[in-house]
C-alpha cells in the first residue's frame, strides 16, 4: 500500500513534557482521515510534525516518501490550515494576498507572480466561493469566511496533502456543515486530507475513511463504524493506555 504519511516509533516531547508516544501509523494516499481526541491530546503537534515543524525525540516520519525537512518543504509544501484562533485577524492584508502567499514556494522569494499564479489563486478562491471578496481585508470577514480563505491558500500550494486543524471550531452549525462539504469535494479530487477535531458532532457532517483516536498515543485507528464505539471513545477521552489497532493501514 502507498502511504502519503508514515510514522514509525515516533515520539515527541517539549522539554520534559511528553506529547506523543510511540506513534506507528500509515495514512494511505488519497485517504480522508479524522483525528479525534480531547484538548491536549497531541492532535496539533501531530499535524505540525507532518509539515516538519516538530522534530521527533525518537523514531521517524516520512511524507510522500521523504522526511519533511526545511529543504523538502520548500519544494513540496503540504497544505496546512491552522486553527482560526491562531491567526492575526488585524494584519493589513487582503483575501487575495493571503491566498497568493500559498504560491511562495512556486514563485520564489522577491519575485513577482506570473499569470499562471494569478489564475491559480483565482481558481482556489472560486473553489471555496470567496472570489467575490478577493479585495476585502481578511480581518473584515466572518470566522467561516476566514477559514475558507485559509483553505484556499492551502489549495493554491497545489499540494496533494491537506492538513486541517479544528477547521470548524467556534463556527455555527451551518458554517461547519459548509466547511465539511468543501472537504468532501476536495477528497473527491484525490487529495489526502487529515482533519483534527475534539467535537464528535463533526463526524456527523462528513464521511471519513478512517478515524484516528489519539491521546498522546494511538488508542485506535480504523473505519468509523469500528472505532466510534463507547469503549474506545471512553478510552480516548480518559487517556488511559490501551491501544487498539483495527486497520490494516496501521
Amino acid at each position: 500500500m502507498s502511504y502519503a504519511i508514515e510514522f514509525q516509533d515516533f515520539s515527541l516531547a517539549y522539554g520534559t513534557l511528553s506529547v506523543l508516544e510511540n506513534i506507528n501509523l500509515g495514512i494511505p494516499a488519497g485517504a480522508c482521515i479524522a483525528i479525534i481526541g480531547p484538548n491536549g491530546s497531541g492532535k496539533t503537534s501531530l499535524l505540525k510534525s507532518i509539515v516538519g515543524l516538530n522534530r521527533p525525540n525518537t523514531g521517524t516520519i516520512q511524507v510522500q516518501g521523504h522526511p519533511p525537512t526545511r529543504t523538502w518543504r520548500r519544494r513540496h509544501q503540504v497544505g496546512y490550515v491552522p486553527q482560526i484562533k491562531s491567526i492575526d485577524k488585524n494584519f493589513p492584508i487582503s483575501v487575495y494576498e493571503v491566498v497568493m502567499l500559498g504560491r511562495t514556494a512556486h514563485i520564489g522569494y522577491l519575485r513577482f507572480p506570473k499569470k499562471e499564479d494569478r489564475l491559480i489563486v483565482e481558481d482556489s478562491l472560486r473553489r471555496v466561493n470567496m472570489l467575490h471578496l478577493a479585495d476585502r481585508p481578511i480581518g473584515h470577514l466572518s470566522g467561516g469566511q476566514q477559514q475558507r480563505v485559509f483553505i484556499a491558500r492551502a489549495l493554491a500550494q497545489e499540494s496533494k496533502i491537506l492538513l486541517m486543524d479544528e477547521p470548524a471550531s467556534g463556527l455555527d452549525i451551518p458554517t461547519q456543515q459548509s466547511i465539511y462539504e468543501l472537504l468532501e469535494e476536495l477528497h473527491g479530487g484525490g487529495v489526502t486530507t487529515v482533519t483534527t477535531t475534539h467535537d464528535l458532532l463533526a463526524l456527523e457532517f462528513h464521511h471519513f475513511d478512517q478515524v484516528l483516536c489519539l491521546n498522546r498515543r494511538v488508542i485506535a485507528f480504523g473505519p468509523p463504524e469500528k472505532v466510534l464505539i463507547p469503549q474506545i471513545l471512553s478510552q480516548t477521552f480518559s487517556g488511559l493506555p490501551w491501544p487498539v489497532h483495527l486497520s490494516s493501514a496501521h
